[in-house]
């Protein structure tokens, strides 16, 4: 039985769990081809406007995914951690791709619910139909599986390599970080899967890493939650977004670590992300942080994108030659 995994949203964090967990109980997981042009087209035309970028690439996975699989596995996550929530579109996720694949192709969804915990810590939330293909002993094997698949990626993504590349390693296969120690640093900040989907982006990681500019690349991924909880632990208020805390700590301990410069990405009509951008903002201005905050949608074009971060990184060059300049003097 073929298990569709959408390349898309929180596949970038929780994608090597979920298909080592079907692996594991002898289901085959289809992950889905890297974004391009046309499941970009198809999840906007099917989308209402209201849904953000990245929710309507996760449409055009599906929609490519229905074709080849027998079933799509469709997380509705409301909160991953206590007193802690996630985007509201999360939770009303398995919904809107029902109506997307229409009425025939409704009952091809499994529907995983996650509140409060990962998945593999809520053996009560697992699909019926796993129990009774697999057993109960094997599902709590394959979720114990899960875990410590999860435990070692996560290593990995702090270590510096991106998320491919750390599925990459745990797969056996070779893969080079983009971390070179001693190179100047730019910190990029944003959801997981407005960082590591380069379609959505336009290539942003590879431009900053590539080139003439030939940056080392710090993104939220390199801090463990200790180190993000630990920078955020004098503000007056917690942030409840699990996403945009994580990016407010990044934040603050990217400006301790030295970078040149912050760049944010974040998909354009994103509710959390106009308060965290403007806690990001201040953060920055308070500290004489060179920040640039993109925000992209559908109509984003490569060239405007390009010349605002060729701009920023001009920017940057400049005031590392006027430091090193009075330094010298």
């Amino acid at each position: 039985m073929r298990i569709g995994l959408p390349r898309a949203l929180l596949y970038y964090w929780l994608g090597p769990a979920w298909k080592v967990f079907l692996q594991e109980i002898d289901l085959t997981p289809v992950v889905s081809e890297p974004t391009n042009k046309k499941i970009l087209e198809d999840g906007v035309r099917v989308a209402v406007d209201e849904a953000c970028l990245p929710v309507k690439i996760f449409f055009g996975h599906c929609l490519h995914l229905i074709r080849d699989c027998d079933f799509i596995l469709v997380p509705r996550i409301s909160s991953l951690q206590k007193r802690e929530y996630i985007c509201p579109k999360f939770m009303g996720l398995p919904d809107m791709v029902q109506r997307v694949l229409g009425q025939e192709k409704r009952d091809h969804i499994l529907i995983w619910k996650s509140d409060e915990k990962f998945f593999w810590d809520t053996p009560q939330a697992v699909p019926k139909g796993f129990f009774e293909l697999a057993g109960k002993k094997k599902v709590k094997a394959a979720l114990g599986k899960a875990k410590q698949t999860w435990v070692e990626y996560i290593k990995l993504l702090q270590k510096g390599y991106f998320p491919a590349q750390a599925e990459q390693l745990l797969l056996g296969e070779s893969a080079l970080p983009l971390f070179v120690p001693g190179r100047s640093g730019v910190g990029v900040i944003g959801h997981p899967y407005c960082l590591y989907d380069g379609f959505l982006n336009l290539d942003l990681l590879n431009l900053l890493q590539n080139g003439e500019y030939n940056y080392q690349i710090h993104t939220p991924e390199i801090f463990s939650e200790q180190e993000i909880n630990l920078e955020l632990s004098d503000i007056s208020k917690p942030v409840f977004w699990t996403l945009g805390r994580r990016m407010l700590g990044a934040a603050r301990a990217l400006r301790k670590k030295g970078v040149a410069g912050l760049i944010h990405v974040a998909a354009f009509a994103c509710g959390p992300e106009a308060l965290i951008g403007e806690l990001i903002r201040r953060e920055c201005k308070g500290h004489d942080l060179p920040l640039l905050q993109l925000n992209i949608d559908e109509h984003s074009g490569e060239a405007g994108l390009l010349t605002r971060v060729e701009a920023f990184l001009d920017l940057l060059t400049v005031r590392s030659r006027r430091k090193e300049g009075i330094r010298c003097g």
